[in-house]
């Protein structure tokens, strides 16, 4: 069981040959006991693993929220903020993916936040090809019609329209393909 005076070696010895979901239930037990903040951001990062590893995107955004929290160092900050942003998006909370890249706004310089911005930017256009590939087609569209209201430049704005449509039309979303040619 882990306690608080462990350090990371102590802490990964312990968890090693460990299922997944007991790694999750001792960390989360070792969090309670509120060690020290430095192994507070260790044991959130370490869930993090697990719960990318599991696909449990909900978890996987709180756990890089409560690393940003528990980090001293802003360039960290934007990028864990940056990272609960992208697994906000995975869960398709639009939402609370803005919320998190406004509490990178509030925590980085200009030019750490804007390269954060532009990473989570890219990353709604290539999960939407990752699920277009998968064939979860309206889940690609809902992402396609958010990037359609950030701001982008033009040709990407008629580049994503024109999968947009595409997608309508696999849908067979007549409405939304009107809506689409009124924008």
């Amino acid at each position: 069981m882990l306690t608080k005076e462990m350090h990371k070696p102590d802490v990964e010895k312990e968890l090693e040959g460990k299922g997944d979901f007991v790694k999750i239930d001792y960390l989360n037990r070792y969090l309670k006991l509120m060690p020290p903040m430095e192994m507070r951001k260790f044991a959130h990062l370490k869930l993090v693993e697990i719960y990318e590893k599991k696909k449990m995107f909900s978890e996987l955004a709180s756990a890089y929220r409560n690393a940003a929290n528990n980090s001293t160092i802003f360039r960290e900050k934007v990028e864990f903020y940056g990272e609960e942003a992208k697994a906000h998006v995975k869960k398709l909370d639009f939402i609370e993916a803005d919320k998190a890249i406004k509490r990178a706004a509030a925590e980085g310089t200009k030019a750490q936040v804007m390269e954060m911005i532009e990473g989570v930017r890219n990353f709604y256009k290539e999960y939407a090809i990752e699920l277009e590939k998968q064939l979860k087609r309206n889940q690609a569209s809902k992402i396609y019609e958010k990037l359609l209201k950030m701001n982008i430049p033009l040709e990407e704005k008629e580049e994503i329209k024109a999968k947009l449509k595409n997608l309508y039309e696999k849908l067979g979303k007549t409405n939304e393909i009107k809506w689409l040619e009124g924008i």
